[in-house]
């Protein structure tokens, strides 16, 4: 072969090697650049999978809904390395106008401005709950266009946030066009990150939702048990004084007590029995109850302690359960008050030509004991000679006076004008000084 033939098949072979060289070369570049975008691609997969585990983690603790969505745009921003996320909100529940909400943007991106603008979405489009990755998608170009102009970003993602089958928002986050670095810019790994964040929101939502429910039936029932329990204890304490309530509720028992002085206080109406044969069992109630109410209401204006009633008779005593120095003009001001009442309803049912009652009082102080007993319907009573006086007083006093005895006189002489009845002879008490008690003229 000569040698210009040998030198031509050289150069030959020198050229198939050098376009093979370069096209080796630009594969490898190819690869390199395809690795180095699998690599960014994996890394924002592996960052979305971040927020997603954060915002999971959040779940538990003592942040608003509010504050992890603020939370979760910034991490969507800066994770995944997006100029422009944001939350768009329907104004209302049947609203199909939306806002964006918490913006987390680049420094250039007027979120202020675009805070208060708004998009209105077709029906169409919720109810088929899709979602759009603006670069890759001529399906909704128009909605698109109107996106881009209103949120000032090109390529974007928006991804729907369903929660019990209803949208509940949308997630919106994309990129400027001069920062990317591929024609595609956003892909559907992006999606399906957004998707799964998404998931995570819509089961906050519910978690939230379900929170909310049990903590309103919480303060319901806690309003019931606290509703029911102020009615317990007006009942309580129509039965028994405060402090012994308060000795029940924490012992559960309560101590008898001696008080050296007292003032109990009895009434009768005169001739009941022979009036309350006329009545029906209804009619005799209200009657009672007409009078006693108003007994209990002027008890109450004195601070005295109603003890019982037994048919037509009432009985109270003053200084006790607390004791105090004013218990005898406590308790003659009550029966003043009672007498004044019972006269005072008599005159009236006289122009009406209705039945009325006349009524006996009388009063005694001096020592007795106090305390609840049994187990089962709890009364406060009174026991000690003191008591059974006082009832004698009462038996023995005149229609429409107060009778009191020698040991009230002593303490109210000062205050009431008291008139000496005498020396009476009392069954099973023998002779006892009695007054009539008025108050001064």
């Amino acid at each position: 072969m000569s040698s210009s033939a040998h030198n031509e098949s050289a150069q030959k072979e020198i050229d198939y090697y050098k376009a093979r060289l370069k096209k080796l070369t630009s594969s490898y570049m190819t690869l390199e650049y395809r690795n180095a975008s699998l690599a960014k691609d994996v890394l924002e997969m592996s960052e979305g999978l971040r927020v997603i585990s954060q915002l999971q983690d959040r779940n538990d603790s003592n942040l608003t809904l509010e504050e992890l969505l603020d939370t979760l745009t910034e991490n969507i921003n800066i994770r995944l390395k997006m100029d422009v996320t944001l939350l768009l909100i329907p104004k209302s529940e049947k609203n199909r106008s939306y806002k964006p909400k918490f913006i987390k943007a680049f420094n250039g991106y007027n979120s202020d401005v675009i805070s208060q603008k708004s998009i209105f979405f077709a029906a169409d489009f919720i109810e088929s709950k899709s979602f759009i990755i603006s670069n890759n998608s001529e399906e909704y170009s128009d909605f698109i266009a109107e996106i881009r102009q209103v949120l000032e970003i090109d390529h974007f993602i928006l991804c729907p946030i369903i929660n019990t089958d209803e949208i509940i928002g949308y997630i919106f986050t994309g990129r400027r066009t001069q920062l990317l670095q591929t024609g595609t810019g956003l892909v559907s790994y992006h999606h399906n990150i957004l998707e799964a964040i998404s998931s995570v929101i819509s089961a906050l939502r519910s978690q939230i939702d379900r929170n909310k429910i049990l903590e309103k039936k919480v303060a319901k029932r806690t309003a019931d048990l606290h509703k029911e329990k102020e009615i317990s204890e007006k009942l309580l304490l129509n039965i028994l004084p405060y402090e012994t309530t308060i000795e029940l509720k924490k012992n559960g028992f309560a101590k008898a007590k001696d008080y050296s002085v007292v003032t109990v206080l009895f009434t009768d109406f005169v001739n009941f029995t022979t009036y309350s044969e006329g009545l029906n069992p209804q009619e005799l109630v209200a009657e009672i109850d007409f009078y006693y109410s108003a007994f209990d209401t002027i008890v109450s204006k004195y601070n005295v302690e109603k003890i019982k009633t037994i048919g037509d008779s009432y009985m109270c005593a003053a200084g006790l359960p607390v004791k105090n120095f004013t218990h005898a003009s406590d308790a003659v001001n009550t029966a003043l008050d009672i007498r004044d009442f019972v006269q005072k309803t008599k005159v009236d049912r006289i122009k009406q030509n209705k039945h009325f009652f006349d009524i006996r009082i009388g009063l005694n102080s001096g020592p007795v004991i106090a305390g609840i007993v049994g187990i089962k319907k709890f009364a406060y009573d009174i026991w000690g000679d003191t008591v059974n006086i006082a009832s004698r007083m009462e038996s023995n006093c005149e229609p429409g006076k107060i009778n009191i005895s020698k040991a009230t006189y002593k303490l109210v002489q000062e205050d009431f004008d008291c008139t000496h009845r005498g020396v009476i002879d009392v069954k099973n008490k023998g002779l006892i000084d009695m007054y009539f008690v008025e108050r001064f003229s």
